[in-house]
């Protein structure tokens, strides 16, 4: 302890600045990263929800006339519906590896005795749809690969029916017979990305919604015997990454030229032009962290470096004795990450202590909401680094005098 801590004299004033500028600069080098990790969580969250990677291929809507029911006096119904023009084969190879989620999005009116009610199937891949779309179970169990004629219904869906887990319903498929649907599953929440518009009165879990926010859900093989074709009536396709949209956007475009009625939908580009100037802005922070850890960084190194040199004779009479040489510099090094890290420690409560809990990044256009300051371990390993470096910068001309400078040279020399 006295060898590390002892015998400072004068210098212990060095000492002491060296902890408050390392302090001080903990403290806004933390709060400035607090703010970019909460910004980046935020725009995290932001392409959680808008999903920049996922392109959308839709067929157009047709006027269909659907069967009457089989009793009353009701007209029979015109209703647009997707037409299934997606040939899957090609929209693979337009898709070049990357993830496709197919799709079967049909409407059929569900009879059951005297009256009938109008639902919308999707036939769907149930272990990658999962990945885009949130699914919320309130009983039983949802889809599986293997599969067949099986069904499972949100909570408004099942109770127009009039059906529960294990219950079934019958569905009208391409060849005028019923295929009867087993219940395996009842949601109570459900978030179908990339939903077609409503476009008839059925049961919703969210009336008020323009999309289609309820309905029952199928294996696709399901849905392509009700269908009587394989053919898509949308898709998704996720890209590798946000920064590809365009060139596989471009291939779909491609792929599909002669076909008018397939649509290509890409977010990307709206995406950047939403955040454009909030990743400005989050840049310029992480340029002022970056500055201040090089500005204030070097002063507390060049600080801790005039300690060091004022104390070379104590580290080589250590060495003088017999003492290996990593024995020999353990005080400095000690000493150094003792100052450094007390000195994080206390900057980065301050930070955590003074920083409000939420802060808004100025945005002309995105509206990501506020920004939660955030300290994780992206940012403690950030402020442990600043300090070692720090130290290290400090030490690195004293050590190298101790390894190529004789002792008796440097036990001669002169302190001021």
């Amino acid at each position: 302890m006295k060898l590390t801590f002892g015998g400072f004299g004068r210098r212990f004033v060095e000492a002491l600045a060296a902890a408050i500028v390392l302090a001080a600069t903990s403290a806004t080098v933390a709060a400035s990263l607090m703010v970019v990790e909460g910004a980046r969580n935020t725009l995290a969250r932001a392409i959680r929800q808008d999903r920049p990677d996922v392109v959308e291929v839709k067929s157009r809507f047709n006027r269909a006339l659907f069967e009457t029911p089989r009793s009353g006096h009701l007209p029979p119904l015109t209703i647009p519906v997707y037409e299934p023009l997606i040939d899957p084969a090609e929209l693979e190879m337009a898709a070049a590896g990357n993830e496709v989620v197919k799709r079967q999005s049909l409407f059929r009116n569900v009879v059951s005795g005297d009256s009938f009610l109008n639902i919308y199937i999707f036939g769907i891949d149930p272990d990658v749809e999962r990945g885009l779309s949130s699914f919320s179970l309130v009983r039983g169990r949802f889809l599986r690969t293997d599969d067949r004629a099986v069904a499972v219904l949100d909570q408004a869906s099942a109770r127009a029916l009039g059906v529960d887990v294990g219950g079934t319903f019958p569905v009208r498929k391409a060849d005028g017979n019923d295929l009867q649907l087993t219940v395996v599953g009842i949601l109570d929440q459900l978030e179908l990305r990339g939903a077609p518009p409503r476009s008839a009165e059925a049961p919703s879990l969210r009336p008020e919604s323009t999309f289609v926010s309820s309905g029952a859900f199928v294996n696709i093989q399901t849905s392509e015997d009700i269908f009587g074709r394989e053919s898509l009536t949308d898709a998704l396709i996720v890209a590798r990454s946000a920064s590809d949209v365009p060139a596989l956007v471009a291939k779909l475009q491609e792929a599909f030229r002669l076909e008018p009625g397939i649509f290509v939908t890409e977010r990307y580009s709206q995406y950047q032009r939403k955040v454009r100037d909030f990743v400005l802005t989050l840049a310029l922070f992480s340029a002022m962290s970056i500055a201040t850890v090089l500005l204030a960084g070097s002063f507390a190194a060049n600080l801790l470096h005039d300690i060091y040199v004022e104390r070379r004779r104590q580290y080589a009479t250590v060495v003088a004795l017999g003492f290996r040489p990593q024995i020999g510099i353990a005080p400095a090094i000690i000493f150094g990450l003792v100052l450094g890290l007390t000195a994080v420690a206390i900057g980065g409560l301050a930070a955590r202590a003074l920083l409000p809990r939420t802060f808004a990044i100025p945005s002309l256009m995105a509206d990501l909401g506020p920004t939660e300051p955030t300290i994780d371990w992206v940012v403690v390993c950030v402020m442990i680094a600043i300090a070692i470096a720090a130290v290290g910068a400090g030490l690195v001309s004293t050590v190298l005098r101790l390894a190529r400078q004789p002792l008796a040279i440097t036990l001669s020399e002169e302190t001021s």
